[in-house]
């Protein structure tokens, strides 16, 4: 009965995206910035910042966010928005240490948040919707007058890289030539849903009454997040990041599933150390973006 009453509460809420606000610009952080707009492969019109390199450059990083962030981060700090930590996540010094380092950046919000369109009622699942929206980005940067030749690298994150797992599987060959990806904290729904019962204390019955009111309410299955299913689709040299004593799933078992489900031998796990706080890992390469330069600039030939 409690846990009914709860997971019917909770699978309402969880693929909801309530919408963050995007408290700060390029402009503020020293960078050239320009504000555009493009589509998803069904349509949906995704709004996001395109940032040139320093010096004049031929490679570019396409970058996406966890949920409920955007492409700015996440405002944590404000009220409202302290469930996960109370602190502030900000990509913007990430997309500098990038740009300074010779990389153009375009940075987007995913549907249904930032400033992208709303699609789906507001609902998010990467297998059905957002992977559409990793597709669109690639079509932008390649038929854009000033991108269309540069090499292309990935970082793509949370219910990002989700939706760009899901993208390499369902459509290969739009990864031809892709030189390289980081790829931050993918996440199973089912690892998702066992440690959210644990932590609420409802174990199998709380993960079964999770599992049929997620299908009732949005007709969605948990196993619809199956990044180490995607994995083995993944061509690309990929460096994986993740806290590894992240309180929202079961990371060293969840994640090294999925990294070693990629079938590459030119791989790197890296295992944020010293919290329990899931969103330590989205500020990781703002506060530490040596190994996320390092692996671009190894995996680049521009």
């Amino acid at each position: 009965m409690i846990a009914n009453f709860v997971m019917k509460r909770i699978a309402k809420m969880i693929a909801v995206s309530q919408r963050s606000p995007i408290l700060r610009r390029p402009d503020e952080y020293g960078m050239d910035y320009e504000d555009v707009s493009f589509q998803a492969l069904d349509g949906i019109t995704l709004e996001g910042w395109y940032m040139p390199a320093k010096k004049p450059s031929s490679k570019i990083v396409i970058c996406n966010h966890f949920s409920p962030g955007n492409r700015y981060g996440y405002a944590g700090h404000l009220r409202g928005w302290r469930s996960a930590g109370g602190f502030e996540v900000n990509f913007l010094p990430k997309y500098k240490a990038l740009v300074d380092a010779g990389y153009n950046v375009l940075a987007y919000d995913l549907r249904n948040h930032g400033f992208s369109e709303p699609a789906q009622g507001g609902s998010y699942n990467p297998t059905l919707f957002e992977y559409k929206d990793v597709l669109g980005s690639l079509n932008y940067v390649r038929h854009r007058a000033d991108t269309k030749d540069m090499e292309i690298h990935l970082h793509s994150m949370c219910l990002g890289g989700n939706s760009t797992l899901v993208a390499m599987n369902k459509s290969p060959e739009d990864f031809d030539g892709i030189a390289s990806m980081v790829l931050v904290q993918p996440i199973s729904g089912d690892a998702l849903v066992r440690r959210l019962a644990k932590n609420l204390r409802l174990g199998q019955k709380g993960y079964d009454a999770f599992e049929r009111h997620y299908n009732e309410i949005w007709g969605f299955r948990i196993e619809d997040s199956s990044p180490i299913i995607d994995a083995a689709a993944v061509k690309v040299p990929t460096f994986v990041t993740q806290v590894r004593k992240d309180s929202f799933t079961y990371a060293e078992e969840d994640v090294q599933a999925v990294f070693d489900a990629i079938p590459l031998d030119d791989k790197k796990l890296f295992w944020v150390e010293d919290t329990t706080q899931r969103f330590r890992g989205y500020t990781y390469h703002s506060e530490h973006p040596e190994q996320m330069i390092e692996w671009y600039d190894a995996h680049s030939a521009a």
